[in-house]
């Protein structure tokens, strides 16, 4: 069976984003971009909770039309338009974004169906409360941290009393 693993830029504070959701705090380095790019061949899916999936889904349709886009973003946007993408999520009714899957409901039965369907491994980028909830299932297997000098004060936390 394959595995699930959280993928999270952390404050050292020890917030996954700030007070309002926000993440341009976090440091995307070149050795941490490059870091990122060498394990994202080995994803069998990219997994999200609803608002960064809103993010996700919000940005790189665009990039390719955007004058502005990064050389990098305009290099990343083939792998992020052809890998699975799973979002969990009660709320959303629908998720009309190229190659993804909506879990709304059995998320426990249904991240193992896809952990054992999936040739590599699911990656949960961001959502630190659909962590929570994925740990409290048992379902996280591993937790790659990008540790970021800086301390917001508030957010939303990674862990915290009892989270794991």
């Amino acid at each position: 069976m394959g595995k699930l693993v959280s993928f999270t830029h952390l404050s050292l504070d020890g917030y996954a984003c700030g007070p309002n959701g926000e993440l341009n705090w976090a440091n995307v380095t070149p050795e941490i971009a490059g870091d990122v790019d060498a394990r994202l061949g080995e994803i069998g899916a990219a997994v999200y909770g609803r608002v960064v999936y809103g993010m996700m889904a919000g940005y790189w349709p665009t990039v390719s039309g955007n004058p502005e886009s990064t050389p990098r973003d305009r290099a990343h946007l083939a792998w992020v338009e052809a890998i699975p993408k799973l979002v969990i999520s009660r709320t959303l009714d629908r998720a009309d974004w190229n190659n993804t899957t909506l879990i709304r409901e059995n998320v426990a039965e249904a991240v193992r169906e896809q952990k054992a369907k999936l040739g590599g491994p699911l990656m949960v980028f961001g959502s630190p409360r659909l962590v929570h909830v994925l740990a409290r299932l048992g379902l996280v297997d591993e937790y790659l941290i990008y540790l970021n000098p800086v301390v917001l004060g508030g957010g939303t936390p990674l862990f915290g009393p009892g989270r794991t």
